[in-house]
């Protein structure tokens, strides 16, 4: 059986995978995908790209909501530097993202994606320094985060007061 071609599909779908899984491989030996595949073969490559992109960003999301978890930021000083090191882990994406060798418009719609998650991650950030400055707390002990008043209300009936259940009929 013969090697498969430079650049062919075999070569993205070795790589999307690594990648996909959170390997940085070098795009080295890559054909750009435009047109040489055929467009049924394109179209299957561009899914597994943008299914593998996808992938990779729901892993740095959820990577960072466990670093904020585990160690909410004190401050605006503490997030803005979580986010700077959140966001450098994200070069790998902006770097596929501006390649050359995928398309354009799909390149563009990366890009755009990376801009929200990065807002979204910016926001995240300031909402856990900001709900450090309301716990209540001894000092010199660790916080704990303070219980929405209307999570401590008992169930009644299986039901949070204020709550409609499922279906749609509220129990009184």
């Amino acid at each position: 059986m013969s090697a498969p071609a430079r650049g062919g599909y075999a070569a993205w779908v070795s790589w999307l995978e690594a990648f996909r899984r959170g390997e940085d491989p070098s795009t080295e030996g890559l054909g750009p995908v435009r047109g040489g595949f055929g467009s049924y073969v394109e179209a299957r490559l561009l899914e597994r790209l943008s299914t593998a992109f996808a992938e990779r960003v729901r892993q740095w999301q959820a990577s960072l909501g466990d670093r904020i978890v585990a160690q909410p930021p004190d401050g605006p000083v503490a997030a803005s530097a979580m986010l700077r090191d959140a966001v450098a882990r994200l070069e790998p994406l902006a770097k596929l993202a501006g390649s050359p060798l995928v398309p354009p418009a799909l390149g563009a719609s990366m890009r755009d994606m990376l801009d929200v998650v990065r807002e979204g991650a910016r926001t995240a950030l300031e909402e856990a320094w900001r709900r450090g400055l309301e716990d209540e707390h001894v000092a010199g002990m660790p916080a704990q985060r303070r219980v929405d008043p209307s999570v401590r209300r008992p169930l009644v009936g299986g039901v949070r007061p204020g709550r409609v259940p499922e279906g749609g009929a509220r129990r009184n």
